[in-house]
C-alpha cells in the first residue's frame, strides 16, 4: 500500500485537532477577534506548501503543551517558510526579567487607593507573552478563596491591560476588576468571568465560596463615572511550586 504523504493541510488540522481547541479559540488565543482572520490557513484551498514566517510566532504561543502528546514547538516550526532564525526575529523583544508582580487580588479586601499606587513590585519567574506589549503585562497574586474554581490562594495570575495592549475583551475572558467606594479612597481589586446577559456586561464570581456569590453589572465606556472598572485581561494562571 502506498501511503499518501501529508500535505500541509493534513499536518495542521492534525495539530489543531490534537490541541484540542476550536479555529476560534485559537484565533482568539493568537491575538485575533475572529476566527476568519486565520481561515485561510486552515482552508484546503490554501496553495503555499508552507505557512509564513508571522503567522507560526503566532502560533508558537498558542499550541505547544496543548493535547496528548503535548504539541512540541519542533512540529508548529516544521509548518513554517523560513528557518527558526527568521522566525525568531518576528517575535518582539522581550525583557529577560520576569513580569513584575504588582500586588494582590482579593475579594471582599478593602484598602486605601494610596496604598494600591504605591505598591512595591516584586519580580516574579513568569515570562512576558510575545503576544502582547511588554508594557502593558503584570502579575497579580491570588489571596483567598475568591478565585477558587480557576485559581487557588497564593496562584499567580497574569494579566494584560487590554486598553494598553490595543485587545477587544470577549465575553468569558476571566478579567481583573476594580470596585471604588468613598469617592474613590478604598479600592477593591478581583477578578471576574466577563458575560452578557440582555444587552448588558455582567461580571460572574468563579468562587464555591459563599461569601463571594455577587454579581457585578458592568457599565461599558462609563470610564469617568462608574465605580466598577475592568483593568486587565487574564491570560493564564500560574501555580507556583
Amino acid at each position: 500500500m502506498v501511503h499518501r504523504e501529508q500535505t500541509l493541510h493534513d499536518k495542521l488540522h492534525a495539530l489543531k485537532d490534537r490541541s484540542g481547541l476550536s479555529l476560534r479559540a485559537i484565533a482568539r488565543e493568537m491575538g485575533y477577534s475572529q476566527a476568519s482572520s486565520i481561515q485561510r490557513y486552515f482552508s484546503p484551498a490554501y496553495g503555499d506548501r508552507a505557512l509564513p514566517a508571522n503567522f507560526i510566532s503566532k502560533l508558537l504561543a498558542v499550541l505547544p503543551g496543548k493535547g496528548t502528546p503535548p504539541i512540541k514547538r519542533e512540529e508548529v516550526l516544521d509548518l513554517a517558510d523560513g528557518t527558526v532564525a527568521e522566525i525568531r526575529r518576528k517575535l518582539p523583544e522581550l525583557p529577560s526579567s520576569g513580569v513584575p508582580i504588582v500586588g494582590e487580588v482579593a475579594a471582599g479586601l478593602w484598602m486605601e487607593a494610596a496604598l494600591f499606587e504605591t505598591e512595591n513590585a516584586e519580580e516574579s519567574t513568569i515570562s512576558y507573552d510575545v503576544r502582547f506589549p511588554p508594557q502593558a503585562q503584570f502579575v497579580v497574586r491570588v489571596r483567598g478563596e475568591s478565585l477558587n474554581r480557576v485559581a487557588a490562594n497564593g496562584d499567580l495570575l497574569l494579566c494584560v491591560d487590554y486598553l494598553a495592549a490595543g485587545i477587544e475583551l470577549k465575553e468569558n475572558d476571566l478579567v481583573l476588576v476594580e470596585r471604588s467606594r468613598d469617592n474613590g479612597m478604598t479600592i477593591e481589586r478581583t477578578a471576574k468571568r466577563l458575560i452578557r446577559l440582555n444587552g448588558q456586561s455582567e461580571l460572574m464570581p468563579e468562587s464555591d465560596d459563599p461569601r463571594f456569590q455577587d454579581t457585578i453589572v458592568y457599565r461599558e465606556g462609563d470610564f469617568d463615572h462608574t465605580e466598577v472598572k475592568i483593568k486587565a485581561k487574564v491570560v493564564m494562571v500560574f501555580k507556583p511550586l
